[in-house]
């Protein structure tokens, strides 16, 4: 397994959360919709949205809009 593949590997398993917000991106979708859907608290999807964003896993389409800003798989 090459570093970087394990690096990921690591990111996910440590973070339980990351996986299901990251695999629940199916379409354009709000951290209000992922975390109804999940089950999940909205700051806790926010937080991971925009870890994962920073990452390069995600990406905002619309990050000008304060509110209701829509994360999409990359």
């Amino acid at each position: 397994m090459k570093k970087e593949d394990f690096k990921t590997y690591l990111f996910f398993k440590r973070g339980k959360i990351r996986k299901k917000v990251l695999d629940n991106l199916d379409k354009p979708k709000t951290a209000t919709e992922i975390a109804k859907e999940l089950g999940l608290h909205r700051s806790s999807v926010s937080r991971v949205l925009i870890e994962l964003e920073k990452l390069g896993f995600v990406k905002c389409l619309n990050p000008q809009d304060k509110n209701f800003r829509h994360y999409v798989k990359k």
